[in-house]
């Protein structure tokens, strides 16, 4: 399952996916996550038991947000 990174709060990593709102422990990964960033999720009973960075869905979704933005500001 794919989420997003929303925030960072104290000692935890707070992800939304399709339907819920995860908070996790920062220690779950050891990658460097940001927020924004796209994760893939691997959940069992209902908890998040591994994070992993999703490059390229989350580049996509950068480029999708400059575009979105570009008229804007000009």
């Amino acid at each position: 399952m794919l989420g997003i990174i929303d925030r960072f709060e104290g000692e935890y990593i707070v992800v939304e996916s399709e339907d819920k709102i995860y908070s996790v422990k920062k220690d779950i990964s050891k990658e460097n996550l940001q927020e924004g960033d796209v994760v893939n999720l691997e959940i069992k009973n209902k908890s998040i038991v591994s994070i992993k960075k999703n490059l390229r869905e989350t580049q996509k979704r950068k480029e999708y947000i400059v575009n979105l933005t570009k008229d804007m500001w000009n």
